[in-house]
């Protein structure tokens, strides 16, 4: 699975040739033109990385940092902020944002790329964010989990995403088609997410082909029927005509079922909850 870039970047000239260098190296890049078409996908597509010119027709660089660090789903995301000047104020704003790097025009696209790169790689190996579905993953659930915890009288929920038979489908398959199939889980979970404007949403994979998403109350079924839904879409778009009308798969003779989804989901009035594991456990029912 490719590594995935957004850039948020009006000047046509700097954009292209940034795209150039880092799809060079296989990273995937989407490009915006404006801060606000930026924030949409990010918020959507969750990007491993973000660059950010620091001058945009609709708004400033940093105004869009500080919206990709105010939402829990893009808190992970590494953003670099490219400077049309040597700003000295531009940079201390950003970095007091938690922007995570910061180069001046006129910049090497080159030293661009490799800084992105090696941020993705750092952040996967230091158990940050899975490298399939880049999610938070390992730590920051776990952080976002014992957030949970202190905040026994909210209005939280808390819902457990699990695909099933996808072992199955690797078996069949391969191992690739099964990691397509898991990012686009990932995708469709981000655009459900990513319908209204609630900030704290948080999104993270917890490994074995399970999800996180933390959430209001509220909204919790409405949430489990959209995803239902666009799951099927994912089914379609995975598994052959053949496959989809006979309900299975076949391996050497041997009926394989297909993969479906189990959601399970619990709030704060479902405790009280003292640790990660009680959280665990009533998610598992």
């Amino acid at each position: 699975m490719k590594d995935q870039v957004l850039v948020i970047e009006d000047n046509i000239i700097n954009c292209e040739m940034l795209k150039h260098h880092l799809e060079a190296t296989e990273i995937q890049v989407e490009t915006a033109r404006t801060g606000e078409a930026g924030l949409a996908l990010a918020s959507r597509l969750l990007p491993q990385a973000v660059i950010i010119s620091t001058s945009l027709p609709d708004m400033s660089g940093t105004d869009v940092a500080q919206q990709l660090r105010s939402m829990k789903r893009t808190q992970h995301i590494f953003l670099m902020m490219l400077s049309d000047g040597n700003s000295h104020w531009e940079r201390l704003t950003g970095l007091e944002l938690g922007v995570d790097d910061f180069i001046s025009a006129p910049f090497d696209p080159e030293e661009v790329m490799l800084r992105v790169r090696n941020a993705i790689r750092r952040a996967q190996a230091s158990n940050m964010v899975d490298p399939n579905t880049g999610l938070p993953a390992g730590r920051l659930v776990s952080i976002q989990l014992r957030q949970l915890l202190q905040r026994p009288n909210d209005t939280w929920a808390l819902m457990h995403v699990a695909i099933s038979g996808l072992g199955g489908y690797r078996d069949v398959h391969g191992f690739d088609a099964a990691s397509d199939f898991l990012r686009s889980v990932t995708v469709v979970l981000a655009e459900v997410l990513s319908h209204d404007a609630v900030l704290d949403d948080f999104l993270g994979y917890n490994g074995n082909d399970d999800f996180i998403i933390i959430t209001h109350s509220e909204r919790l079924e409405s949430l489990r029927e959209e995803v239902s839904r666009k799951f099927a879409l994912v089914l379609g778009a995975h598994y052959s005509l053949a496959e989809r009308e006979r309900g299975y798969m076949e391996i050497a003779g041997v009926k394989v079922p297909l993969a479906g989804v189990r959601m399970h989901g619990i709030t704060a009035a479902d405790g009280p909850f003292y640790d990660i594991r009680s959280l665990s456990e009533a998610l598992a029912g």
